[in-house]
């Protein structure tokens, strides 16, 4: 499929929210309570629905574990390293270390997938962040902390992990798994049916809502301050991504799900993160504007490459 024919619906309806919020036809307040439907209701019946059909037994499953954990590991460190040369203050660098890998993989990367890829991809996204997510969480707060902090508190890991046990997106994922490892996963038609509207309603709301959250206000000035942040996430982390499924294969759709969601803007938690962690959550909300800016970009070049 051509890049650009799965890029402009996906440009388009973010642009559509940006005028929306900018016209005052949706109030902000509105946008925020769309998000939490998205968050608790939406995505979690999606994600429920898709993983307890994956196939468990695929023999890819140890690899797609092993790279996807490597890459967690390693993208912190290019970051810090990035930031150590240019001369960053610790602050800044904790900021680096945590959005180097925290993608936007459910408001930005589950449209894209869905558009790109269709159910097959959107049932590998599933496997795939039920498999993830616990450690994309615990290693991105834990490397932060530890860049800001010089050391790494087992309290901050345990309140992340708590945290994470109350995620209704894990939890479906976890669910879902259940159903499919137990055999239970042919649902009746109605509560499949149910699941599946409840989805399928989230993909441009989603989006929409993204579009309504960007702030184009000195927008020169905030690539010049963020770019270097910007290319480790926007190049660099699917391109380790790519390179480790090569030493690891993995399923095709399954490779071009996960580095289609490695290239995607830093995720829009991650500012509730730096909040939260007492980091510079001023830079952390520029380098999501940007990332999410500048991803119109690189998303096409992310798209040949994995041949979608």
């Amino acid at each position: 499929m051509n890049e650009i024919m799965i890029i402009a619906p996906i440009a388009a309806i973010i642009v559509l929210g940006k005028i929306i919020a900018g016209m005052g036809a949706v109030s902000p307040l509105t946008f925020r309570e769309t998000n939490k439907i998205l968050y608790w209701i939406s995505i979690p019946a999606m994600l429920l629905r898709l993983t307890a059909q994956a196939d468990l037994g695929s023999s890819g499953n140890l690899n797609l574990l092993l790279s996807v954990h490597a890459t967690y590991f390693i993208l912190p460190f290019i970051a810090w390293c990035a930031g150590k040369l240019a001369g960053e203050e610790r602050g800044r660098l904790s900021i680096s270390a945590l959005v180097s890998m925290r993608s936007n993989q459910v408001f930005m990367g589950l449209p894209a997938v869905s558009i790109a890829l269709g159910d097959p991809g959107l049932r590998a996204l599933s496997l795939f962040l039920a498999m993830s997510q616990v450690g994309y969480h615990i290693l991105s707060v834990s490397s932060s902390q530890l860049v800001l902090s010089g050391r790494l508190s087992s309290r901050s890991v345990m309140d992340t992990f708590l945290k994470l046990l109350k995620n209704p997106l894990i939890l479906a994922c976890i669910v879902g798994l259940a159903c499919s490892w137990s055999g239970l996963n042919q649902f009746p038609h109605w509560l499949d049916v149910t699941l599946k509207v409840l989805g399928d309603m989230g993909t441009g709301l989603a989006l929409l809502s993204l579009g309504a959250g960007i702030d184009l206000s000195s927008l020169r000035g905030l690539l010049g301050a963020t770019w270097r942040d910007c290319a480790i996430k926007l190049i660099v982390n699917p391109a380790v991504a790519y390179l480790l499924f090569i030493a690891l294969p993995v399923e095709n759709t399954m490779m071009q799900v996960v580095v289609l969601t490695s290239a995607m803007p830093v995720a829009v938690n991650s500012l509730a993160v730096a909040q939260g962690m007492g980091m510079d959550e001023k830079y952390a909300g520029e380098v999501i504007t940007a990332s999410t800016i500048l991803s119109a970009l690189t998303l096409p070049l992310w798209l040949r490459i994995i041949n979608v």
